[in-house]
């Protein structure tokens, strides 16, 4: 069918449609009528040959027809919207919300500065932050992420990342651990410990874990929490073993009175990527550029130990 004899306006009712999988729902969120959705909805099963959503018991399912048509949609109406944005940018008199996904140690320790950036040049801009999951990354695609900063192998070919910068991995224990008064942290010793993981805002363990699987090797991961600070105050009181980017280690462990010892040396981790990430379509915004050109510069500013 030539877009010329599509009703281009069935793109808001079908998005609404496919994303609320309610004609009733949808109706509301559009302003329009039941009746005039359920019109709507005929149309547009005619114009992609498919019922797009179907009852099952009590509720919709979409088709997998519909299902494949909701994971383009979004992107496909922010890259329509976007012709219609301004290219100039005024930060004091925009008005808008923003979805950035991090680590807990962006958003306790650099997200101050940057939000009173923020409040003092552009009050208008919204920032809803959300702890970071490698699974996020369709969010970015679909348009529910608009902004992510994270630990990455490589940088997917539909998104855009900026490299902050890298870092390698350290270990932090309590000065009362029995390893604290040794010079060197070795592999036996580190083996031998039991150890705190962070789980939480992106994958600070597969590093580690992968380096010793290739000495075929596993430690004794006994306790994982969400937070960093989390686990530095458990490994202030406590004999395990934390291991960390050196970054935040440098950073933090003075604040817990916890001693850094290098990792041993047959511990081949090396160097992880720190990026910020978002999807292609959100490049040219010239909102959304200067979201992130602040951030990047903040997080330059008050980490500028990050190599």
């Amino acid at each position: 069918m030539e877009l010329s004899q599509i009703n281009l306006n069935l793109l808001l009712s079908l998005y609404h449609l496919l994303r609320t999988h309610s004609v009733t729902q949808a109706a509301d969120l559009a302003h329009i009528s039941q009746p005039a959705m359920s019109r709507n909805l005929s149309q547009l099963r005619e114009i992609f040959a498919d019922p797009l959503m179907v009852r099952v018991g009590n509720d919709m399912h979409l088709t997998p027809r519909g299902e494949s048509i909701w994971q383009q949609l979004p992107p496909t109406l922010n890259q329509l919207e976007a012709l219609f944005t301004p290219n100039q940018f005024e930060p004091a008199g925009y008005q808008g919300q923003f979805n950035v996904a991090s680590t807990d140690y962006v958003t306790q320790e650099l997200a101050p500065s940057f939000l009173a950036e923020l409040q003092k040049n552009a009050p208008g801009i919204g920032i809803h932050f959300h702890l970071w999951k490698p699974s996020m990354m369709d969010s970015l695609r679909q348009g529910r992420l608009d902004l992510a900063c994270c630990y990455l192998d490589q940088v997917p070919d539909d998104i855009y990342g900026r490299q902050v910068g890298s870092d390698g991995f350290c270990c932090l224990m309590s000065i009362e651990h029995p390893l604290a008064q040794a010079a060197d942290l070795t592999l036996d010793d580190y083996m031998a410990a039991e150890h705190l993981a962070v789980t939480g805002g992106g994958d600070k363990i597969r590093a580690v874990d992968s380096a010793l699987a290739r000495l075929n090797l596993h430690r004794q991961l006994k306790v994982t929490v969400p937070f960093i600070h989390s686990a530095l105050a458990i490994t202030a009181r406590s004999d395990y073993l934390l291991t960390l980017p050196q970054h935040i280690a440098n950073d933090l462990g003075y604040r817990y009175d916890l001693q850094i010892r290098e990792l041993p040396r047959e511990l081949e981790v090396g160097n992880s990527a720190y990026y910020m990430i978002w999807h292609h379509r959100m490049k040219a915004d010239p909102a959304h550029r200067y979201l992130r050109e602040t951030l990047f510069s903040t997080i330059r500013e008050e980490a500028p130990h990050l190599p």
